[in-house]
């Protein structure tokens, strides 16, 4: 595992910790995973309502993936791209307030559980533990159809048995009650835009008319599996045996037409894929 570590010298000065002890933490988070093939990209930036992971991990980077100028991540290309960066790899990015100041510390994640850390390592490793569930299932072949909510949970547990001083809990959501508006879109079709969809069945054949990257225009898609009621994307598989979460108003039905054009934004990679 290859770690590379972007800070400014007031933010390594705000963390209170040498850059020794980042290393060896996230090196402990890692010790019983095989990362020969994985690359850690480590942003101490200000801001604590800006922390966030994420895991390239489905399919190959190289060095020109390293960086993006675009969405929340833009801010990489401050920095020059590593000389010795593997000819392919993983990736993992992950920006993080170190701020001693900050902590204790108690934070929700993006999918509903709470968690009290006790110093900024103790942030580090639960955050880097998360992302790094993501590498052993998509790129291990480790624990099968495990999401966020599991990966939240098997990172609680993994630092809390290395000794981190961490505390967390998924929060309960109250189930909310159907909106008048279902009611109308079954009595009123042609006000779900997206009603032709929810008739399909797995195995229905799709075309793709908008890609942004232009890579799966004009394809024909298959269907993964049947849709929520009130969803506005539909899982297909396309024809290199990737599945995707799709923009129902960037597809159209095989023999059909397209009924809508929605303006849907494309998530991170590891969001965005299934």
């Amino acid at each position: 595992m290859k770690i590379y570590l972007f800070a400014t010298p007031l933010s390594l000065s705000r963390c209170n910790i040498d850059q020794e002890k980042i290393f060896q933490t996230l090196n402990t988070v890692a010790n019983t995973t095989d990362t020969r093939d994985l690359v850690v990209a480590l942003y101490l930036l200000p801001g604590a309502a800006m922390n966030r992971g994420v895991a390239y991990v489905r399919g190959w980077l190289t060095r020109e993936n390293f960086i993006t100028g675009r969405g929340k991540w833009s801010f990489s290309k401050k920095w020059d791209v590593p000389s010795d960066l593997p000819e392919k790899f993983k990736l993992i990015r992950m920006r993080v307030d170190g701020n001693f100041q900050h902590f204790p510390r108690t934070e929700r994640d993006g999918y509903n559980w709470e968690f009290t850390y006790a110093a900024f390592l103790d942030h580090l490793a639960t955050l880097f533990a998360h992302e790094i569930h993501h590498f052993r299932r998509y790129h291990l072949g480790l624990h099968p159809r495990e999401g966020e909510h599991s990966a939240d949970k098997w990172a609680l547990n993994h630092v809390k048995n290395l000794g981190f001083n961490v505390e967390g809990r998924k929060l309960r959501i109250r189930k909310r009650k159907h909106k008048p508006h279902f009611l109308i879109q079954k009595i009123f079709p042609q006000i779900n835009p997206f009603s032709h969809f929810r008739q399909l069945s797995a195995g229905a054949q799709l075309i793709v008319i908008h890609d942004p990257k232009r890579k799966y225009l004009g394809q024909t898609v298959n269907v993964v599996r049947p849709i929520r009621s009130n969803s506005r994307r539909i899982v297909i598989e396309t024809q290199d045996g990737k599945k995707w979460r799709w923009p129902m108003g960037w597809l159209k039905i095989v023999g059909g037409e397209n009924k809508n054009m929605a303006g849907n934004k494309i998530l991170d990679f590891h969001e965005e894929n299934v």
